[in-house]
């Protein structure tokens, strides 16, 4: 029996709120290859960027709680070796990174496997968030380890060309991976500002020091009924010195239907979601420590509207990850 051709893997990475999930759900409208697959990984226990995909059928694979780079020679292994037993094969494999995740560690998988050809590695920037994490002790290492690791660069929410926070952004970029950089016009298509050479594409990356302590922490939470949209938005700008992303698909006390929630740098949107929402979910990412403890209480209280007894029933689950 013929050996079959490897599978094309592109790996989507980029920090929190960097515009992973929009940029894939261009691509699934845009159209992917025949029986394609995609693994999406979400830092907390509600994978709330699986919610948010428009491809929702038995092609997304939900992995388990944490970062993808932690459970590299488990879980995110063994889901790919049963995606590579499906009859048909699939046409290509899509892994949407979690926000902490180092890209390096995951494209490995493809590079020593005969199965898998890596295809690419797209790192997504959110621009108006360079100098922050540029500079920030505990989110500029994974940031940079992503930039460097990938094949082809996008940048999201550019500044005019012609200012100087867009000349600064670009020899930003470009001092980390001057091979990769791609800039989106806004349509989402890329439009080259610096090809890659084909010597230089796929080149091995080295090892990569962990992050140690603090590291990070989520919190999610189920609400049982509405919360006051309001008093969140008032949480999230008060601990913004900790909160890194927030995800939610809530029913707010001030509106009908469900709203979906995103928080990425400082800003908040809400927007209605585009289907109905299986639960009541918000997750927030953050920097471990008392004052993420105290947002992850704040955040239980939420639903002002419970009887005071019942009162805290919600699912709340906090869980703790290092970027390994």
């Amino acid at each position: 029996m013929p050996t079959p051709d490897p599978v094309p893997l592109t790996v989507i990475t980029g920090f929190l709120g960097a515009g992973k999930t929009t940029y894939l759900n261009t691509l699934i409208r845009q159209g992917l290859p025949r029986d394609s697959q995609i693994v999406v990984n979400d830092f907390g226990d509600i994978n709330i960027d699986a919610e948010l995909i428009e491809y929702r059928d038995d092609r997304i694979i939900r992995l388990g709680n944490g970062c993808i780079c932690c459970t590299l020679g488990g879980t995110l292994a063994e889901q790919l070796a049963q995606l590579l037993r499906l009859k048909p094969r699939p046409g290509a494999l899509y892994i949407e990174a979690s926000g902490v995740a180092e890209p390096a560690r995951i494209a490995d998988i493809a590079r020593v496997s005969r199965q898998l050809k890596l295809e690419s590695v797209v790192c997504l920037v959110d621009a108006s968030q360079i100098s922050h994490h540029a500079r920030n002790r505990y989110t500029g290492d994974v940031w940079r380890a992503q930039i460097t690791a990938c094949t082809q660069l996008i940048i999201n929410r550019l500044p005019a060309d012609d200012s100087i926070e867009y000349a600064h952004a670009l020899d930003v970029l470009r001092a980390l991976n001057p091979h990769a950089l791609q800039a989106l016009n806004d349509s989402w298509g890329p439009t080259p500002v610096n090809p890659v050479p084909a010597t230089d594409r796929l080149k091995p990356m080295p090892p990569l020091p962990s992050l140690g302590e603090p590291g990070w922490r989520s919190v999610s939470l189920n609400y049982a009924s509405a919360i006051d949209a309001a008093r969140l938005e008032r949480l999230l700008h008060e601990y913004a010195d900790v909160v890194l992303r927030a995800k939610g698909i809530l029913a707010r006390l001030d509106r009908n239907g469900s709203q979906v929630l995103q928080l990425s740098g400082r800003s908040i949107r809400w927007l209605p979601a585009t289907r109905a929402a299986a639960g009541n979910y918000l997750v927030c990412i953050g920097i471990k420590g008392a004052r993420f403890d105290e947002l992850s209480a704040e955040l239980m209280q939420l639903e002002c509207n419970q009887d005071p007894v019942t009162q805290g029933s919600k699912t709340a689950m906090p869980a703790d990850s290092q970027a390994q």
